[in-house]
């Protein structure tokens, strides 16, 4: 699947000044007077920028600079302190544990008066023997350290008794120890962020500079106020069209270079609105080809077997019950007609799943629209054809576009032909050569399209009819999106006074064409 171009790609961008041909131009008048805004505004605060920028540079770089040295030398003297300490309480805890192990220890509870020590365990070879710890509250106010393994005296070789000893740190002075180490990450965490925060520190410089910058905006207002309104509604519309909205348009009126681009902006908007619209059909269109196509898959392949088994017990059958043989063959003639109609719905939907890849060529159209009149002489009673004299060139599938004119005449039969009512279709070219599109449009007698229904008739599976797919304007619209073109329904009354369904397509621009009379 490709995504065609939008309708006005074909005729190219308006003419505009090129730089590669070396040719001076003086600027125009929006330019001037951009120019002159520009210029007022920037020169008057220079001067004084400059002066209030370095001096404050200077200031907040020593200042800066002595701060992070005085908070680095502090914070690491605390914490040298702490860890010190730590070290300290370790290696008496190391001492205890050694001092212990020299008594003649029966139970653990009988450390219980020693000091910071949370919990004692006895542990022989893989058991423990016994063991003692403080209270959950006297748990809650210490910090676990490292426990401490040390062989009490007597123990056998064979089944060593060693004593486990695990004792505690004040739980508060181990949390203003984290806490200092976490302010010390903080602290060198703002000298790599400091640079960013400067903005807050220039707050004074922003105070002296705003005499001048008040001075320098109400004059470059005064000079420029026009044409900066002007921008600021392009502004505007670029950020309504940036969220999504491109039903936005500026709609200028003067003539100079940013009337040029706010028209240059609405063609944009347009084109990019067209191409939205056809690649979001093709979205949808691709995931109900990929449902069709299942579909079909599914549906095909019990239908022969369902079949094959029906006429079998029609054929099979011997007995002399003539009732029962009328019934089996209403039945088998009942399912054999619908087997019909399931597989005419399983080939709607493998044409649908299966479209061909377009492979365009120039075409005349007017010579299309009549062999495909002659190739189908059923519908030649209510089919009439007419083409400009001069011949209308597409670029085009002329296999595709004959199905896409075959689905566009059969519904306009279906929905304008009954027993009192005779149908017409009328077939005919027209081609538009500033755009760069021809057009091939079929209207009919009949009843026309509901406007309610004008929106969703291309969607896949959206049909009034009682025993329609669905497909057919669908398959039409795709085919046309993928030539570079669309199909559309008129809302204005159409020449028939029923609907009007064209099909728009690249034209074949020639070079005499393109150059123009003269």
């Amino acid at each position: 699947m490709r995504l065609s171009a939008p309708r006005s790609a074909a005729v190219g961008p308006p003419s505009l000044p090129r730089l590669g041909n070396r040719t001076l131009r003086f600027p125009g008048r929006f330019e001037w007077k951009v120019l002159a805004a520009v210029f007022i505004v920037a020169t008057l605060p220079l001067g004084a920028t400059g002066y209030f920028l370095s001096r404050t540079l200077a200031t907040v770089a020593a200042i800066n600079s002595r701060h992070q040295q005085e908070v680095r030398d502090s914070l690491g003297q605390a914490l040298e302190a702490y860890r010190l300490t730590f070290v300290e309480e370790k290696d008496s805890f190391r001492a205890r544990a050694d001092e212990i192990a020299g008594r003649d220890l029966v139970h653990a509870a009988d450390l219980a008066g020693v000091p910071a020590l949370l919990r004692a365990r006895i542990i022989v070879g893989d058991t423990v023997e016994d063991e003692w710890s403080v209270s959950r509250a006297d748990f809650e106010l210490a910090r676990e350290a490292p426990p401490n393994l040390v062989e009490l005296r007597g123990s056998r070789p064979n089944a060593p008794r060693m004593l486990e000893l695990t004792f505690g740190i004040d739980r508060q002075l181990y949390a203003n120890f984290l806490s200092l180490r976490q302010a010390m990450e903080k602290e060198q965490e703002l000298d790599r962020v400091l640079p960013l925060l400067l903005p807050g520190i220039f707050r004074g410089l922003a105070v002296e500079l705003i005499v001048v910058l008040l001075v320098a905006t109400a004059i470059g207002l005064l000079v420029a106020r026009r044409a900066t309104g002007r921008v600021a509604t392009l502004r505007d519309a670029a950020s309504r069209v940036a969220d999504g909205d491109l039903s936005v348009r500026i709609a200028p009126r003067g003539r100079d270079e940013l009337d040029d681009l706010g028209r240059a902006f609405d063609r944009m908007v347009g084109e990019l609105g067209e191409a939205r619209s056809r690649l979001e059909y093709l979205q949808k269109v691709s995931a109900w080809q990929e449902v069709a196509r299942r579909l079909a898959h599914e549906i095909k392949n019990p239908l022969t077997p369902v079949q094959l088994v029906v006429q079998q017990l029609r054929s099979q059958y011997q007995g002399d019950d003539d009732k029962y043989r009328q019934l089996l063959n209403t039945a088998g003639e009942i399912l054999g007609e619908e087997i019909g109609s399931i597989r005419r719905l399983v080939d709607d939907f493998s044409a649908f799943a299966k479209l061909p890849k377009v492979e365009p060529s120039p075409v005349d159209l007017g010579g299309l629209i009549e062999d495909f009149a002659r190739a189908h002489p059923e519908w030649q009673a209510y089919v009439s054809t007419k083409h400009p004299a001069s011949p209308v060139e597409a670029m085009c599938d002329r296999m595709l576009l004959r199905r896409v004119l075959a689905n566009l005449v059969e519904n306009a039969i279906q929905a304008s032909g009954n027993e009192e009512h005779v149908a017409r279709v009328s077939i005919t070219v027209s081609s538009d050569t500033t755009m760069g599109m021809a057009a091939i449009h079929v209207d009919d007698n009949g009843p026309g399209i509901p406007p309610a229904d004008a929106a969703r008739i291309f969607d896949p599976y959206f049909t009034t009819k009682e025993h329609g797919t669905g497909l057919g304007l669908a398959i039409v619209r795709k085919i046309a999106i993928d030539h570079g073109g669309d199909v559309t329904v008129s809302r204005a009354p159409a020449p028939l006074s029923g609907a009007r369904f064209s099909i728009e397509l690249p034209a074949v621009v020639h070079a005499a064409e393109r150059a123009g009379p003269g």
